[in-house]
């Protein structure tokens, strides 16, 4: 909570963590937990795999996340904290003490479709 001259403002944890999911959704290297998904899941279905802990006005995040093969799992987790982190802070003005990244798969690109070859497939004849 946010105190200020006129009141103070209130940021829910589900706004947060669905900052942290849509941060997560936009680093390269990263597919969906479940098999036959195409991206790191948006909106409800991204509470599985973010977790976030709102104490004032600090957050905790922890993520977990399935890597597509050929990108450096090292290199793929800190764009996602440093990602988390700067979105979360640019947003809400909340600070982020730590990005937690449990990396739980690593997947060959063709068990991760693309959403645009998906559709390639079901339109034509």
């Amino acid at each position: 909570m946010v105190e200020g001259e006129k009141g103070s403002v209130g940021i829910s944890k589900d706004v947060v963590t669905a900052i942290a999911g849509i941060a997560v959704s936009e680093v390269e290297g990263i597919a969906n937990l479940r098999r036959g998904d195409s991206t790191f899941r948006r909106g409800e279905g991204m509470k599985r795999y973010v977790d976030t802990t709102v104490e004032g006005d600090v957050v905790t995040v922890t993520v977990r996340i399935t890597v597509l093969y050929g990108h450096p799992i090292h290199k793929v987790a800190k764009q996602v904290q440093t990602r988390i982190k700067t979105e979360i802070e640019r947003m809400t003005g909340l600070r982020v003490s730590a990005v937690n990244v449990d990396v739980q798969r690593l997947v060959q690109p063709e068990e991760a479709p693309e959403e645009n070859e998906e559709e390639c497939e079901t339109s034509e004849p």
